[in-house]
């Protein structure tokens, strides 16, 4: 038996489960996406405290994914983008969240079976600007959606 985990969950969040295998098999290596995403949600991958405020949908018309605005009473914002087509599939997703005044784009994004992120930024008292991407296939056509600036409290 043996303990997963995904790196990118903080650890107050991560999910622990325990995977057994057969006497004798080789278990292979575990996709730690899958096994946390049987019990995660975005305000699990943020952490303590943080919230959903916003979202918005990455669709084509069809929803490839959905991008999280999540915020906590400290000033911070997390994004998280969550894949609502090929689950389980590494397909590439990114999550993004800028802060107005900054040229710098912070993203954490990759081929991912189930979320990108968390990406968070300190933003109080200013505007931001969240999203993400999302493919149809592994290597396929990606999709893109913005929001507008706001939540600038």
């Amino acid at each position: 038996m043996r303990s997963l985990s995904r790196a990118l969950v903080p650890a107050a969040a991560a999910v622990m489960l325990l995977q057994a295998a057969p006497a004798g098999a080789d278990p292979g290596p575990a996709d730690p996406d899958s096994v946390v995403a049987a019990a995660a949600t975005p305000e699990s991958v943020c952490g303590s405290g943080y919230r959903i405020i916003d979202s918005v949908p990455i669709k084509t018309p069809r929803l490839w994914a959905t991008s999280y605005l999540l915020y906590n009473n400290n000033g911070y914002n997390c994004v998280v983008t969550w894949k609502n087509t090929n689950l389980g599939v590494r397909t590439y997703t990114e999550a993004r969240i800028q802060v107005q005044g900054s040229s710098t784009i912070h993203r954490n994004g990759g081929n991912f079976t189930t979320y990108a992120g968390p990406v968070r930024v300190q933003a109080g008292g200013k505007c931001v600007q969240f999203g993400g991407i999302a493919s149809d296939a592994p290597g396929g056509q990606r999709f893109q959606a913005l929001s507008p600036w706001g939540h600038c409290g």
